[in-house]
């Protein structure tokens, strides 16, 4: 979640932006602009600094590079809802949806000289057998998505198991 915080930021203070501009335009509330653009400012200069942090210890492409690569991970083990035959829409899984929640705090950490894949184990058994059913493969996809790096095996770490991998 870490690694997504400058961008959730970054939207925050467009929304921001975008109310400030919309009290200009419609004379609302004209008490608050400056407050808003003040606090929409602040937001800007905290997603630079957020990126610049989070991007001093891995570097800059580094830092995009997970963000791409988590994506890509986090889509790889989604699992698809199923569709009812009868009524034509999707089945509720209590099971696949925790499944699926715990996936938001997976990420793969690129470091200048190592990595780190850290995939978050879900709170129920039968979401965890599945999740335990696809570790073979999550190191094949990540081992996929460069050639710079050997991925080892899983630990367990807390709720997380965790995969480290170094530089050829």
């Amino acid at each position: 979640m870490k690694l997504f915080l400058p961008i959730y930021e970054l939207l925050a203070s467009v929304l921001i932006f975008c109310v400030d501009w919309l009290i200009h335009q419609l004379n609302l509330f004209m008490q608050y602009q400056t407050i808003i653009l003040m606090i929409g400012i602040g937001l800007l200069i905290l997603v630079v600094s957020s990126v610049y942090l989070l991007s001093r210890r891995r570097g800059f492409v580094n830092y995009c590079k997970s963000l791409n690569d988590t994506g890509r991970l986090r889509r790889f083990l989604r699992q698809q809802n199923s569709i009812n035959d009868f009524t034509s829409k999707t089945k509720v899984n209590l099971d696949q949806r925790i499944y699926n929640s715990a996936l938001w705090y997976t990420y793969i950490d690129y470091a200048a000289d190592s990595m780190e894949v850290w995939v978050c184990i879900p709170n129920n058994f039968k979401a965890k057998k599945v999740l335990d059913s696809n570790l073979d493969d999550i190191s094949q996809e990540v081992s996929s998505y460069t050639d710079k790096y050997i991925c080892s095996g899983h630990t367990r770490k807390g709720n997380f198991y965790v995969y480290k991998g170094e530089k050829k």
